[in-house]
């Protein structure tokens, strides 16, 4: 999944060789072969250096409470990562850089109006149920549950169950909505889970992430009913331009958030984790493991490295499961909608919407149903698989047949004025000029005074600036081929307090034969996660050592092998963060100066909200109210909604 993609670098070389005048030194061939990667890695050099200083313009400028520079600087590192080739997105330099910008961003829009975010990521604390209200839900969920199995882990402690009492209650509305929506994708998730080997009862992670809605779209530009960013998303083969955004496709999306689950299991060892890592990225939950010295959920959740939406993110997950399976035995109506099911049909070339579901005998808002990736009212230039309700398929085929290109396209038409360029036609339009140019099989050349040209309808979405730039770089998607099936998913998990619900693994694991449910079990250490075999046995250094680096060594390499934070060391060899050559010296983390953690980078500033006080806040992130006086220079315990309070000393 990680494999490089070798460049033909000899018959290049041999290309320009051949080619060079006669009077030039004749270089060889290898001279060609050496200079042509290292000219690729200086390219990436500067791609990456410029995206470093995009992110620190963005944390500089946040810190001084310049929302709209922050914002601006922010929206270029998008644009400029937009079509970045996928080995440079994936190298750890980069994804490190990337998981702080969308810290800067979710910081951005913390204070979003409620009810704008997509799904049931809560941001606020929820306070636990307890006593007569806590034992009664209890024995609701035990009634609710009695003969279900699971094949994902769930605890039934007071958060989870005060979750479930939300669900069936104040968010009781939200949740039959997503559930009947849900009706509609369930056969088909749950079929690609079980080919990829992820448990099946994670298919109500869309419950929280997006209400099981595909046109969705959060705060911090995750589209989708999986609430892919862009850049995970091109990873995992979902691609988008000016026609087609392969997030908002159900069958494409599923695929990928399985194969991204899955890898976030191999990497953690335990599902709770993994979809923590899904809600908060991968890098700061290990920050969060290392800095609080366990992998137990329960434990990171009571300390101030995980936000508070990732807090709640496991008890929303495990409630939605219990709530989703026997929605009925809570009280819940749902009525359900018709499986997503279609046919699918060759299109040769861009054709309108309108025009083939009078072909396939339907009509377009149903197409636009099948196909909601499609973000225009037709078919992208060149050849696309339309989906098509079932047994529609012959007939649309047959209509295409005899159809002349001429009437495939009802678009509205436009002339080409004095004055006019590509560009800025292709904007007008909210288009790519070579996309424009392609709707109408022209050269940029043939782009004249009057040229009469068809121009596709507006997007059923609002684009970006990036959607309608440059194609470059875009990647095919991941083939459907199934993978190698997960682990045995372990019997139970950590919890502080509660009870565990008994669970089934994923058809492609071996069945589990778990206790039945008992009033308490005591808390168990949960398995470490799979580490891989280093290829050379490695001892691992004292704390506070220096070492000299081997060829291939990088700062993420290092602090695998060592048991460190890949963090402190960046703290500690800031040059080496930005290029580790063989032999540098790179200081490992020990001593009196370094075991005290870092503040959370994700908390640079709070912004008070109506009826915090001083203290609450300190509280939530760990500090001494007397420290926030100081550094925001308050002379009394009084403060305002809508006050930004510093969270670092100057």
């Amino acid at each position: 999944m990680r494999k490089a993609i070798s460049l033909p670098t000899l018959a290049l070389a041999t290309l320009l060789w051949v080619t060079l005048p006669a009077q030039a030194p004749v270089q060889s061939p290898q001279a060609y072969v050496a200079t042509a990667p290292a000219r690729a890695a200086e390219a990436d050099a500067a791609r990456i250096q410029q995206l470093r200083a995009l992110v620190e313009a963005a944390e500089i400028a946040l810190e001084a409470d310049e929302e709209e520079r922050a914002a601006a600087r922010c929206e270029e590192a998008d644009v400029l990562t937009a079509d970045w080739p996928l080995e440079l997105l994936k190298q750890a330099e980069v994804q490190g850089l990337l998981q702080r910008l969308k810290e800067v961003e979710e910081q951005l829009t913390d204070e979003a109006a409620p009810g704008t975010e997509p799904g049931l990521k809560a941001p606020d604390e929820v306070v636990s149920i307890s006593g007569d209200e806590l034992r009664a839900e209890l024995e609701l969920v035990r009634q609710a549950e009695q003969g279900t199995t699971y094949d994902y882990p769930i605890d039934l402690n007071d958060k989870v169950l005060t979750w479930v009492s939300l669900f069936s209650t104040t968010k009781r509305g939200f949740m039959e909505n997503a559930l009947g929506r849900a009706s509609m994708y369930m056969p088909m998730i749950r079929q690609v889970f079980a080919e990829e080997g992820v448990p099946s009862d994670l298919a109500y992670l869309a419950v929280i992430e997006s209400g099981f809605r595909n046109e969705a779209k959060s705060r911090a530009k995750a589209v989708g009913m999986w609430q892919f960013i862009r850049s995970t998303g091109r990873i995992y083969g979902l691609n988008g331009n000016a026609w087609v955004e392969e997030r908002r496709d159900p069958m494409k999306a599923t695929r990928a958030a399985a194969r991204y689950l899955k890898r976030l299991y191999e990497i953690t060892g335990d599902w709770y984790l993994a979809a923590s890592s899904y809600n908060a990225g991968p890098l700061t939950l290990e920050r969060a493991i290392q800095n609080v010295g366990t992998r137990n959920f329960w434990d990171l959740s009571r300390s101030r490295w995980l936000r508070t939406e990732t807090k709640n993110y496991i008890p929303e997950l495990c409630a939605a499961i219990l709530v989703g399976r026997n929605p009925e035995r809570y009280g819940l109506r749902i009525v359900p909608l018709v499986p997503y099911v279609y046919e699918t049909v060759t299109v040769s070339s861009m054709t309108s919407l309108t025009v083939l579901a009078r072909c396939a005998g339907t009509d377009a808002s149903t197409l636009k149903a099948l196909n909601p990736e499609l973000l225009r009212g037709s078919t992208p230039p060149g050849t696309y698989q339309l989906r098509v309700p079932p047994g529609k398929a012959m007939d649309c085929l047959r209509q295409l047949a005899h159809m002349p290109a001429t009437k495939r396209l009802d678009f509205n038409s436009y002339t080409v004025r004095k004055g006019d360029t590509l560009a800025k036609v292709a904007k007008r339009f909210k288009l790519n000029p070579d996309d424009l140019l392609a709707a109408n099989d022209l050269t940029a050349k043939q782009f004249q005074p009057g040229r009469r040209l068809l121009v596709p309808p507006p997007p059923v979405i609002g684009l970006e600036d990036r959607d309608i730039g440059s194609s470059a770089g875009r990647v095919k998607a991941l083939g459907d081929r199934p993978l190698a099936p997960l682990p045995a998913t372990p019997r139970d998990l950590d919890a502080p307090t509660g009870t565990a619900i008994k669970t089934e693994p994923p058809p492609a694991a071996p069945v589990l034969d778990l206790p039945a449910p008992s009033p308490r079990m005591e808390p168990r250490t949960p398995p470490a996660a799979p580490a891989p075999e280093p290829k050379e046995p490695v001892t691992r250094l004292p704390a506070g050592s220096v070492l000299r680096a081997k060829p291939g060594d990088t700062l993420a390499k290092l602090a695998r092998l060592h048991g460190v934070s890949l963090g402190d060391l960046l703290r500690l060899n800031p040059e080496a963060a930005k290029t580790l050559h063989p032999g540098d010296e790179v200081r490992l983390p020990g001593g009196t100066a370094n075991t005290r953690p870092a503040p959370p980078s994700t908390a640079i500033s709070h912004r008070v909200r109506k009826g915090e006080t001083l203290a609450a806040i300190a509280r939530k992130y760990s500090l001494s109210p007397a420290d926030l006086k100081a550094w925001n220079q308050l002379k009394g315990e009084r403060i305002q909604a809508g006050q930004r309070l510093r969270l670092s000393p100057r």
